[in-house]
């Protein structure tokens, strides 16, 4: 009764909710023309995780997770020519030019020195290669190689490769001035493309070149994203066979679509274009809810053949579950907040508000568009009404609620969740290969990083920091012993490429003062050894040039371990054995702490952690939110457990279908999962409302629910096989992660509708649930002007 006089109030006062709405979507659109793409990797990390509050306390010394690294290959040959040192030497200069670069933190073999013998014994800190002496000869070349050689770990092996063939550069870039295209296009445009040469490959990888393609394929998003926009326009024509039935639900997905971009760049966020299909997905939500009320006012017009009392009977049908449905989605994204990475509390935030306005664009507004548009043509309805889709379902529908038809559900339902559980426990948390999942294996920066791997070992950097409490702890020999042996410990792992540390660099000048005899690469024993190598190796060099190994205060240095890959399982051991191994008595040094984290390796385990450790409260807090939601919608406790059971099937299909096409749950994919956790339960709600009005018009339960499933149910079909149609088109995306993300969206629909579809009537058929009856006759009671009007022509 309530809602058929809101209808009515909505009529009345078009004028002033046109007005309302206009002036906000106005409004909101000149903020939505604004949008910004936006990427920062450092808020998709939890910031009061100790891996990451070290990495931000030390990433402009150590680097941080924004490295780039550069590699020089000989096609033929080695590198000990001089036009590819030239190049290596102009590289490393021209990097320090690029937007955002840490200054001092690039490093190559033209930045190294070496510890060089002068006569009468004296030793120097020299350059590798020095400024005024490029080598260009023959001699000058093979002493060049010679000098490289004498540097195993410090210099081979980690800036040149030990075959000789290639040159490491490397660089680090500030996260206050990330410009993940500029930094793109001018790494391409100022050291990349003057260095090409066909004697040489050069293969750039790293964070920031990593989202600089993301950056470089997104046009081609937004062109996908239009063509899946004329599919659906297509499918929903087809389907209602009027223009406007495409019409209404564009409507609903084009205002719902500013307002949410809106409110994206009004509160001050961007948005990522990692995660352009939550707009997609939410926008498919907007469509979902039109295309129930549109086919419910062609229904209602059909029977009532007047256009007003169709608007008001068909909104008051299903303002409860249409509000039910979107307030279930919004509050399911809510509860992301509770999680403590900035960008999920961001997402929750702004797709919370996103889903909240389908409820202008769908519920406020739809009375007022039919009441303007010329109402369907009968003859268009009756053929629908008799259309193939139609009978489809009804052939489908009919037999499945029969005794055996149940049966061969439930079992059927069974074994889906057998094989749910089988896939789900390949599931892994972090990335599950050796490539970046967000681009395809083929791509270039994929080819890149396997070209730089294959050359150096391992480059993905997992940071311990030696923090240093007392002024003479730099001078204290067991500090570098611990050092050393922790190397040597954690290089026995197999995904370990090498390790760096100062320790190195001491260790290598003690043969510099023994005529270079490889005996002598030992660290010194005593305070006095270890004071006059370190005075040496600092000598003549600014404290920003050595900040890479030891702070300019000189309060921490750090260790280095260079990883050959992401993989979630990899990066879990290294930190355990790390841990494990610090926290021995053997290894604590007076006045010194270890902590480990910085890197990309440290920041990814932090992620890691802090998924394992709220995965399973963001779905317990979903599922409880959407539960209670269903809980007052329907006043009773066993209407949310009959509802979530084809939600909580839909969500253990994504972890399956994960689990089997090697998805793995991490800061990139949490995102998508995480919002879409209560996407589908609309599905159920309608079905279940529209089996609730029919037992009110005197059908029995199993008719009542036939007609639900050919109604209500038709249109839930529609909207999840139309959305699987057209998020196919997402595959041919070159960003790996949309198209995966696209597919699993479609899974997601999918299941959630064949779960309310098949399932749920089965369980409504079988057991004949109070609540059902219940809300029967609270409807009886209440007498609702739409209802009575059915009711009497049933009669």
């Amino acid at each position: 009764m309530v809602w058929y006089r809101f209808g009515e109030w909505i009529l009345r006062r078009r004028f002033l909710v046109l007005g309302i709405v206009g002036a906000l979507t106005v409004f909101f659109g000149y903020f939505a023309a604004q949008t910004r793409l936006v990427t920062s990797f450092g808020e998709l990390l939890p910031q009061n995780h100790p891996f990451v509050q070290i990495a931000h306390k030390y990433d402009q010394y150590f680097g941080g997770v924004n490295n780039v690294t550069i590699v020089v290959e000989a096609k033929e040959g080695t590198i000990y020519t001089a036009p590819i040192i030239q190049k290596i030497i102009n590289m490393s200069r021209d990097l320090d030019l690029v937007y955002g670069v840490q200054h001092g933190s690039v490093q190559s073999m033209a930045t190294q020195s070496y510890f060089k013998p002068l006569a009468a014994g004296a030793i120097v800190n020299t350059p590798l290669i020095p400024a005024s002496e490029i080598p260009k000869t023959p001699e000058q070349l093979d002493q060049l190689r010679t000098n490289v050689h004498k540097n195993p770990g410090v210099i081979f092996g980690q800036y040149v490769s030990f075959d000789d063939r290639a040159a490491l550069i490397k660089a680090s870039f500030l996260e206050s001035r990330l410009d993940y295209r500029r930094i793109f296009d001018e790494i391409r445009r100022i050291v990349v493309d003057p260095n090409k040469d066909p004697s040489i490959r050069i293969y750039v990888g790293g964070q920031p070149i990593l989202y600089g393609w993301v950056y470089h394929y997104t046009p081609q998003v937004f062109r996908i994203f239009l063509v899946t926009v004329v599919v659906v326009w297509l499918l929903l024509y087809a389907y209602f066979r009027d223009w406007r039935g495409a019409l209404r639900p564009t409507i609903s997905g084009v205002i719902c679509a500013i307002w949410g971009l809106g409110f994206i760049n009004l509160i001050g966020f961007g948005l990522d274009p990692l995660v352009l299909v939550i707009p997609f997905l939410i926008t498919a939500r907007a469509v979902s809810h039109s295309v129930q009320m549109h086919d419910r006012y062609y229904e209602e017009y059909h029977r009532l053949r007047d256009k007003e009392k169709a608007i008001l009977s068909a909104f008051a049908e299903l303002f409860v579950p249409s509000l039910s449905g979107i307030l279930t989605d919004a509050f399911g994204v809510l509860v992301i907040l509770l999680v403590p990475v900035v960008f999920l509390q961001k997402l929750a935030i702004t797709a919370s508000f996103w889903i909240a306005a389908i409820i202008v664009s769908e519920l406020l507004l739809n009375p007022i568009v039919y009441y303007y548009l010329e109402p369907p043509r009968i003859e268009v309805i009756e053929k629908r009404d008799h259309g193939t889709f139609k009978r489809l379902l009804q052939s489908i529908a009919r037999p499945m609620l029969m005794p055996t038809g149940r049966a061969l559900t439930a079992v059927a339902t069974v074994a889906v969740i057998l094989l749910c559980a089988f896939f789900w426990t390949g599931l892994k948390v972090g990335d599950p290969s050796s490539q970046e999942p967000i681009l395809w294996p083929d791509s270039p920066y994929n080819r890149a990083m396997t070209a730089i791997q294959d050359e150096f070992g391992g480059i993905e950097q997992f940071v311990v920091v030696a923090q240093l409490h007392r002024r003479d702890a730099l001078n204290d020999p067991k500090l570098f012993h611990v050092m050393d042996e922790y190397q040597r410990y954690i290089e026995g792992d197999s995904d370990v490429g090498y390790t760096f540390s100062v320790a190195d660099l001491i260790s290598n000048g003690g043969s510099a003062i023994h005529e270079f005899q490889p005996k002598w690469n030992v660290l010194p024993t005593t305070m006095r050894g270890i004071g006059q190598l370190l005075g040496t190796l600092l000598a003549g060099s600014s404290p920003l040039s050595t900040a890479y190994i030891i702070t300019p205060r000189r309060d921490a240095t750090q260790m280095s371990v260079y990883c050959k890959d992401r993989k979630g399982e990899n990066i879990q051991r290294i930190v355990i054995r790390t841990n494990d191994f610090f926290s021995q008595p053997d290894h604590q040094v007076k006045g010194v702490t270890f902590a480990p984290g910085a890197g990309i390796i440290g920041e990814l385990a932090a992620a890691n952690q802090e998924i394992i450790d709220n995965d399973v409260l963001l779905n317990v807090l979903a599922f409880a939110t959407i539960y209670l939601i269903v809980l007052f919608t329907y006043r009773s406790f066993m209407a949310g457990l009959y509802l979530l059971f084809p939600l909580a099937l839909a969500n253990a299909a994504i972890n399956a279908y994960m689990g089997a096409h090697d998805i793995g749950i991490n800061i990139n994919t949490l995102p998508v999962v995480t919002v879409g956790v209560g996407f589908g339960i609309d599905y159920s709600i309608y079905i279940v409302s529209r089996i609730i009005e029919e037992l009110a018009l005197g059908q029995e339960l199993r008719e009542a629910t036939y007609i639900a499933l050919i109604t209500s149910g038709k249109a839930v079909a529609f909207t999840a096989l139309t959305l699987v149609a057209s998020v196919l088109f997402w595959y041919w995306s070159d960003i790996r992660f949309d198209a995966e993300m696209g597919m699993l969206l479609a899974v997601w629909m999918f299941v959630s509708m064949l779960g309310a579809m098949t399932i749920l009537p089965v369980m409504i058929v079988t057991f004949n649930p109070g609540f059902i009856r219940r809300e029967k006759d609270r409807i009886l009671a209440t007498r609702r002007p739409d209802l009575a009007q059915r009711i009497a022509a049933s009669s």
